[in-house]
């Protein structure tokens, strides 16, 4: 398994949300994102093995590239 690339995807979802936090026009809106970009570093701490242990780290290796991935490749697919 490659967890490199996968951290360097959630990397690219935490840079997404905080892009987005940043142009946020609420608070409620700020608020979401500030948890989703505490949450995309948690699970950074899980395929580095910082936090949780192996079932978890391989759940979460399958959760980045099967959901996030796309995500990235839509969002950088018309550079």
């Amino acid at each position: 398994m490659n967890y490199d690339l996968a951290i360097e995807i959630i990397n690219l979802m935490r840079m997404l949300a905080s892009k987005q936090k940043d142009k946020a026009t609420t608070e409620e809106e700020r608020k979401t994102l500030e948890e989703k970009i505490d949450m995309y570093c948690y699970e950074e701490g899980v395929l580095t093995g910082r936090n949780g242990n192996e079932k978890a780290r391989a759940s979460l290796y399958d959760k980045v590239f099967r959901l996030y991935s796309p995500i990235i490749k839509a969002t950088y697919a018309n550079l």
